[in-house]
């Protein structure tokens, strides 16, 4: 069984991105990102950290707006809207969920499609959600091509299953996506040869969904007493497929260099 780590894909972006950033600071230019977060979700103020260490890692300029989660729908549009029209600003990065008073599609509206690098305007951005394409990758860096493979995909998410689900099929896989109304979801996934879980249960896919020979893209990053899983029971998948995705370690660590490029090719775009 092979683990397929996520610092293969990672180390392969994270070298696009710095040979790109170099030809921009070449030019006498920079790149900036805005990210925006409301409230004091664990996971938000994580990611946003991360977010912050791998810019200044690379260069990237950055700038965080924090708002408290009882802000009012109009402030958080304004200052959205506002790093929207400038400039200077490439990417920006909204943080979700909102709280729940928050009107959600109405403030990402205030994010131009040029520069959601993170994907949330889904079908009208410039760029795929993150963690999506973070699978695409991933699979390239191991040389495993969806073509005419049979890809299953459990869960139909607008920011991870349903992208993904596109992109499998854009790359020529036979895509089957299951979810809640699907009548037989193990005798689906024991049919794939390549299953991408997707579905946002911690170790919920077990080896009455697996069969011997199958990739398996583990997607689910959740937080237990004794460190982190995925969707997927480890033991199982370890025990069963030919190759699988570890949690932590896996898709995760190669979102994060996803949004670095995404921030890159923003800024290109912008400079054509």
């Amino acid at each position: 069984m092979q683990l397929l780590k996520g610092s293969v894909a990672k180390a392969r972006i994270e070298s696009q991105v710095t040979d790109r950033l170099s030809a921009i600071r070449a030019k006498g230019e920079s790149v900036r990102i805005a990210l925006f977060r409301v409230g004091e979700r664990g996971d938000d103020c994580g990611y946003e950290r991360s977010i912050l260490r791998a810019c200044e890692r690379f260069g990237i300029e950055t700038e965080h707006t924090d708002f408290p989660e009882d802000v009012a729908e109009d402030t958080l549009y304004s200052a959205l809207a506002a790093a929207a029209q400038r400039n200077d600003v490439d990417g920006i990065l909204l943080f979700r969920p909102l709280p729940t008073p928050l009107r959600t599609e109405r403030i990402r509206t205030a994010v131009p499609p040029e520069k959601d690098i993170d994907g949330a305007l889904l079908e009208e951005s410039c760029f795929t959600p993150c963690t999506p394409e973070a699978c695409m990758h991933l699979l390239e860096a191991y040389g495993i091509s969806p073509n005419g493979k049979r890809c299953v995909v459990i869960g139909r998410s607008p920011v991870v299953g349903k992208p993904l689900a596109n992109l499998l099929r854009a790359a020529g896989g036979l895509v089957t996506v299951c979810h809640t109304q699907t009548v037989d979801v193990p005798k689906e996934t024991r049919e794939a040869e390549l299953l991408f879980v997707a579905c946002g249960k911690p170790r919920m896919v077990d080896r009455t969904y697996l069969s011997p020979r199958q990739i398996i893209i583990d997607v689910g990053f959740h937080p237990t007493e004794n460190g982190f899983c995925g969707d997927v029971k480890a033991e199982d998948a370890e025990a069963i497929a030919d190759a699988y995705t570890p949690v932590p370690g896996g898709v995760g660590s190669v979102t994060l260099s996803v949004l670095l490029l995404h921030a890159v090719q923003a800024h290109e775009r912008k400079h054509v």
